[in-house]
């Protein structure tokens, strides 16, 4: 870790500071972020992928509804507008 550029302090550069815990709250928080939005949308029919935790599809038919979570954003995309609402 280094300071950052603009605000390197002379004569101090090699001091940083050590964090205890991560910057935006727990560490823990993604995982369990994860699991409530899991049994949420589980609820409405759409099953998760077996090889990414965060994707999650539903198809009826020729119609079909992609979710995608990441960190704290959620990704929804239908070939329907109406199976989105």
């Amino acid at each position: 870790m280094t300071q950052p550029p603009g605000f390197e302090i002379e004569g101090k550069e090699h001091k940083v500071y050590k964090l205890i815990k991560a910057l935006y709250g727990l560490k823990q928080d993604p995982r369990a972020s994860y699991a409530n939005i899991d049994e949420y949308v589980k609820k409405f029919g759409l099953q998760r992928s077996e090889s990414d935790d965060t994707l999650y599809v539903q198809q009826w038919g020729k119609y079909l509804v992609i979710l995608v979570m990441y960190v704290d954003d959620l990704i929804i995309t239908s070939n329907h507008d109406d199976h989105i609402a």
